[in-house]
């Protein structure tokens, strides 16, 4: 069976709605050992660096996902000391989107 292959597009601001992504692509990579992107973009940048999902992004990273989230945005949002201080790399988004399309990923936004 082909691996699957999943990016999770974080987009929210609501930690309501953006935790039980963040377990699904947990859950995902250590039950079915699919290939697992996170990306963090839009209002989702700024969750991310609240501090609000650090519970979420420490499990994804103990399951080998290494979230991203659009440097461009943490940069428009004055958030670059809040992310020097978290496991979360930077890149641009306009690319890793690219990537998502070009190598066959599904897409999941929440």
């Amino acid at each position: 069976m082909a691996q699957a292959k999943v990016a999770f597009l974080i987009i929210s601001n609501d930690a309501d709605k953006v935790m039980p992504g963040l377990v699904m692509a947990r859950r995902i990579k250590e039950n079915r050992g699919a290939d697992v992107r996170v990306l963090f973009f839009g209002p989702g940048v700024k969750l991310a660096g609240s501090g609000k999902i650090d519970e979420g992004i420490k499990g994804l990273i103990e399951a080998g996902i290494s979230p991203n989230a659009c440097s461009a945005l943490v940069d428009q949002y004055g958030l670059s000391d809040e992310f020097s201080s978290r496991p979360i790399g930077l890149l641009p988004a306009g690319a890793e989107v690219e990537t998502f399309a070009t190598q066959g990923y599904t897409v999941l936004s929440f």
